[in-house]
């Protein structure tokens, strides 16, 4: 490993940043609500700590429970939709499987994590965002960037799962969330949740199940979460969990036809599950020692039964991981640095069913060490962080980023950061990790009265890219991202966000296919809580750059709309709510085989005790 003339002087400016500069002034802590796109407290960052909106360089979109309670999804895949910048191939019956973008880096470079354990699989390093439930997330934290230098392989960015805690004021309590819809479109799930003494616990699981909004794509999927935690008697606490999902799945069917000449029948199932633990402990000086030990295991089979006989394909892979993490964090919201080291274990095999033997197996180690860290003065704070990762295959790397936000006034913040980062490629494959320098500059405010306007412009150039299907090596994807927000006014409030991507191959200068050009999500919401009321319109646009053969259909908006009301005006009363999915039954998919569901209805009942 060499750096070269550029990047040596760029990490040691990184490291004085991180150690050598004292902190300034003792301004009141802002809230990230002043002026960050959705209410929430602090994010965990691309820095891995705790910080407000004021003190974060990436462009981060936050997602709570509220906002996804009233969004009535059903999938993580859902609610990532309505994201200004995120895009989905098609939108399907709930529960199926489909990649997704940030901003053009598409899913194998984009790191999901829940409770801080990878969901990304190993064969094709992408997550399964449709088998994930929803009952179960506090909230969502979208990094959209190159966040490398504390994540590891996060090329395009990271949505870091927050799940729920344990309820702190009661020894029991819960919630019941039951809906019906077309197709038999059915989603069943409850929590349990409590705190006696030391101990608290969250409990969380329930059942998808839909015969299929579209030929041969149902599915039946069930779910189980929980969590314990108890609190040491001096101080820090001890959290416990487990994660389980597994699903049977249809994924589409196509005919015979001059373009598939044997009709076939794809189906899937998914068995998936992880367990953790987790040791927190303050020391005095603010200091804190964060430990984290895991284990995961995954099965997946892939069936593809040609209608018109053999041969019948089916596939099989398998894996299971044991990893563990360790951090420091010292400082406070105005200067602070966190010192980690990530390791994990991988033994990862497929096979297929018409060579009648085992494809590949193999045995994966990997460990990186980070540390990443805040300096403030005055207005301005530098954000520094350099990591080095043994990747286990065929190249060690070095990540780092250097950023700074800048509090121009009370109500406006400039950002700006640079990063280099890289995405790992299949476990299965001996390729050199796909390798990206990104650099954003982006502010928000809330200057002008009744309205928050943000603006990103985004550069990415990615080089040792590994897709054989095109033979695409190197590429450029730049563009920039707008976001609105207006305070209610009558109860009714709008967000709006729009995405310009120009992703281009850099030796030939062609756009690059499976890259929305443009992109655009709209959001009317109404809530009237003095009689219970509540609504969500979303509306979901894009182009895609395809070739004709995919027959893809954009340029309109896919609308959903939400309604929930209270039944009585009291703590504990139930509600009951209706959705209208595709209201004006528009069509929006990237590829003819895979066409988006049509307007479908579904309505339900949600009851807390």
């Amino acid at each position: 490993m060499k750096l070269s003339h550029l990047e040596l002087p760029f990490l040691l400016l990184a490291l004085l940043l991180l150690t050598g500069i004292p902190a300034w002034g003792g301004q009141a802590e802002d809230e990230l609500s002043d002026l960050g796109f959705l209410t929430m407290g602090e994010a965990e960052t691309p820095a891995r700590s705790p910080r407000p909106a004021s003190r974060i360089a990436e462009n981060v979109t936050v997602i709570t429970a509220d906002q996804i309670e009233a969004l009535n999804a059903h999938t993580l895949a859902e609610v990532l939709n309505t994201v200004p910048g995120i895009q989905f191939e098609q939108v399907r019956t709930p529960g199926s499987w489909s990649f997704f973008n940030i901003q053009g880096a598409v899913s194998r470079h984009i790191q999901v994590l829940i409770d801080g354990v990878p969901q990304n699989d190993l064969v094709e390093n992408a997550p399964d965002l449709g088998l994930i439930s929803v009952q179960h997330i506090e909230r969502i934290e979208i990094i959209k960037g190159a966040a490398s230098a504390a994540w590891g392989q996060a090329l395009g960015g990271v949505v870091n799962i927050v799940t729920k805690s344990p309820e702190a004021d009661k020894p029991f309590a819960g919630a019941v969330f039951s809906s019906y819809g077309e197709q038999a479109t059915s989603d069943l799930r409850g929590e349990l949740s409590g705190t006696v003494n030391r101990f608290g616990y969250y409990l969380s699981g329930g059942n998808l199940h839909s015969d299929g909004l579209l030929p041969d794509n149902s599915i039946n999927r069930n779910n189980a979460y929980g969590k314990i935690t108890y609190d040491l008697p001096s101080r820090g606490y001890i959290i416990a969990g487990f994660d389980y999902r597994g699903a049977a799945r249809g994924i589409f069917s196509a005919p015979n036809s001059d373009d598939l000449p044997f009709g076939a029948r794809e189906t899937d199932s998914s068995n998936y599950g992880y367990s953790f633990l987790n040791f927190v402990y303050p020391f005095q000086n603010r200091l804190k020692l964060d430990l984290l030990i895991r284990e995961s295991r995954k099965i997946h089979e892939y069936f593809d039964n040609y209608y018109d006989g053999e041969p019948k394909f089916s596939y099989t892979g398998r894996e299971r991981t044991t990893g563990g993490s360790a951090k420091l964090i010292w400082g406070d919201t105005w200067r602070n640095v966190v010192v980690g080291a990530d390791y994990e274990h991988a033994n990862v095999s497929q096979a297929v069913s018409v060579l009648q033997s085992d494809l590949d197996e193999r045995v994966i180690d990997r460990w990186g060490i980070y540390s990443n860290g805040a300096v403030t003065v005055g207005d301005l704070t530098i954000l520094p962080g350099i990591r080095f990762d043994n990747t286990g295959i065929r190249s060690n790397l070095v990540s780092y980023t250097l950023g700074a936000t800048y509090q121009l006034t009370d109500k406006t913040v400039l950002r700006c950061y640079g990063a280099k980062g890289y995405s790992l490629p299949s476990a299965l494959r001996t390729k050199l990790p796909e390798r990206v320098w990104t650099a954003q500059v982006g502010a928000e405010s809330s200057e002008v009265p009744y309205l928050w306007l943000k603006g990103t412009f985004f550069y990415n150039r990615l080089w040792d890219i590994d897709d054989p299907s095109t033979g695409l090596k190197k590429a450029e994807k730049q563009g920039v991202e707008i976001e609105v927000r207006t305070v209610p006014v009558y109860d009714l409030s709008l967000i709006a966000g729009y995405t310009f991507t120009d992703a281009r191959n850099t030796e030939t200068d062609e756009r690059i296919n499976n890259v929305p050009a443009h992109s655009a999500k709209l959001a009317l919401q109404y809530a009237d809580d003095f009689i219970g009321l509540h609504g969500t319109l979303t509306g979901n646009y894009v182009r895609w750059n395809e070739p004709d053969r995919y027959k893809a259909k954009d340029g309109s908006f896919l609308w959903d709309l939400s309604l929930t009301k209270r039944i009585a005006m009291k703590e504990y009363a139930p509600e009951i709510f209706f959705t209208v999915h595709n209201v004006f039954n528009n069509a929006q998919y990237q590829l003819y085989l895979l066409r988006n569901t049509g307007r479908w209805l579904e309505g339900g009942v949600r009851f807390r005790f």
